[in-house]
């Protein structure tokens, strides 16, 4: 089980981005070791980018770019 997240994301001290599928459950010791937490709504979308879960990710990439927002 996880906490409540109202984006349905959450991430860690590490910098990883994960879905409630793919985040460690709370009883998991990485979940306090890594020091996972709820992403905020508050932290997207940033400059033209937003949050994904890099696990369900093709690119596996943490962000995902507006390319309709980036310069040529």
């Amino acid at each position: 089980m996880h906490p409540a997240s109202f984006t349905g994301l959450y991430w860690s001290i590490r910098g990883e981005v994960a879905c409630a599928d793919h985040a460690p459950q709370i009883v998991d010791p990485r979940w306090a070791v890594e020091g996972w937490a709820p992403v905020p709504v508050s932290a997207g979308p940033v400059q033209r980018s937003r949050y994904q879960c890099q696990h369900c990710a093709t690119d596996g990439r943490a962000l995902v770019h507006d390319p309709s927002t980036l310069a040529h």
